[in-house]
């Protein structure tokens, strides 16, 4: 792999656990300054009446008096110990300090005898006693868990506990954040390698986060590559199909005129609109392709009257030659913003359709009207319709009703052009059954704002 996951994990890791550290550092500190406040004010107290009561001794009966009544441990309450130092640093039973406090002792407890008269002179760490030789003893009243607190040992021990705690934590949290990640990136290389149907777990795309939905994202756009792949393969297959049957008509002609050994009128009509039909639906293979591709749009003002009433001028033609009339309703002033090759297009195969499903002696009708910030076109007419769970597919390329008595000369592309056309001018097409019998196809254009 380009990025190995390990890489991505250790440095997560990393930085999860710097904060971890960091919190539990300033917790440290928190906790070793109240205990500090805490002590000294239970050193205080302590000092204050047991210091004097030694005071008392050692000026009574000398150090041999002090430690009689060190020995006494009735007099020493028992969550303390009490440690008498003389100048040397040492106690005079010759106890150990706890821990590392004996050097602690040594820097800022035992100091030079201020020039106190009395023989009791409390500093801020150790109070001073001063027997009838002038011997000055430091006086030091220490609560029994501070034992541990002098321990290097313990206290390398505890250090070491917490970088393996830390570094654990950090590293399970890292690889919970990680692993959906390398499923993601696992998933995007199966999909990059042509494997259309590769997907990201459930347990990753399901997930109610970030990563979730990036997930669910890849998914859904996943699920896209793969329709438009199907579509585009379904789309060949038909383009052949519709190719295929002309061409095979027009073998079929020719091979009945060549068997004959004649060419005449008929013949050559049966020819003649064989190659028609074949020039159409290249016409709009090639048309819907270009739509489906990156369109350079030319935005310009369009007065949509002007445009309709030359297509069913055109159309007019076509109309008459199947027994049918065209009928336009719009009003004169109407104007959208869009493209106008485009926007004859759309309508131009839309109307081609309702013609081609008129029955002799109906009329096609076109009307236009505007409605609030969109202009609604609606074309209808007298055909034989289309199934309700059908509506929604017409404009699917190549799709045709099965079992349907309609006229099936079109490439079967007219619709889905129609609708491609209208969605890249930003507007809409849909179809409604007529009542009555027919079919009725609602253009929604948004309109030109000329404030």
């Amino acid at each position: 792999m380009d990025l190995p996951y390990p890489r991505l994990y250790l440095r997560m890791a990393i930085y999860i656990g710097a904060t971890l550290a960091a919190f539990v550092l300033a917790g440290a500190a928190i906790l070793a300054l109240i205990a500090s406040y805490e002590l000294e004010g239970y050193v205080a107290t302590r000092h204050s009446s047991l210091g004097r009561e030694a005071a008392d001794v050692l000026a009574m009966g000398g150090q041999p008096a002090l430690q009689q009544w060190l020995a006494e441990e009735a007099r020493i309450p028992p969550d303390v110990s009490v440690f008498i130092l003389d100048q040397a640093s040492q106690d005079i039973f010759g106890r150990q300090l706890p821990g590392e406090f004996a050097n602690f002792v040594r820097s800022y407890v035992v100091t030079p005898a201020d020039m106190s008269e009395s023989n009791y002179r409390p500093l801020r760490l150790a109070p001073q006693l001063v027997g009838p030789d002038g011997q000055v003893y430091s006086f030091l009243v220490l609560p029994k868990t501070i034992g541990i607190r002098g321990s290097l040992s313990t206290l390398l021990g505890l250090i070491t506990v917490a970088v393996l705690v830390i570094s654990s934590v950090a590293w399970l949290i890292a690889s919970r954040f990680g692993r959906p990640i390398g499923e993601l990136q696992a998933a995007v290389r199966q999909l990059a390698s042509g494997h259309i149907d590769a997907r990201v777990p459930t347990t990753i795309s399901g997930r109610r986060d970030e990563l979730g939905a990036l997930a669910a994202d890849f998914n859904s756009m996943a699920n896209q590559l793969q329709s438009l792949m199907d579509s585009r393969e379904q789309i060949m297959q038909e383009m052949s199909h519709e190719l295929r049957s002309p061409l095979a008509r027009l073998q079929a002609a020719l091979a009945l005129a060549a068997h004959h050994q004649k060419f005449g009128d008929t013949e050559r009509a049966q020819i003649e609109r064989e190659i028609r039909h074949i020039d159409q639906t290249i016409g709009e293979m090639l048309r819907f392709s270009r739509l489906n591709a990156p369109v350079t749009v030319t935005h310009r003002l369009i007065r949509l009257g002007k445009l309709l009433r030359e297509l069913v001028d055109i159309e007019e033609i076509e109309a008459r030659a199947r027994g049918c009339r065209l009928e336009l309703t719009c009003q004169p002033d109407m104007q959208v913003i869009g493209d106008p090759d485009l926007l004859r297009s759309g309508f131009e195969n839309i109307l081609r359709n309702a013609i081609r499903y008129a029955p002799v002696n109906s009329c096609v009708e076109l009307k236009a009207h505007k409605e609030a910030a969109s202009i609604i076109v609606q074309i209808s007419d007298r055909g034989p319709g289309i199934p309700n769970q059908y509506l929604d597919r017409i404009f699917e390329p190549f799709f045709r009703v099965k079992n349907s008595v309609a006229d099936t000369s079109g490439s079967g592309l007219g619709l889905a052009i129609a609708q491609r056309a209208f969605d890249i001018l930003g507007g809409s097409i849909n179809a409604l059954p007529r009542t009555g019998g027919g079919l009725t196809f609602i253009i929604k254009l948004p309109a030109a704002d000329l404030t």
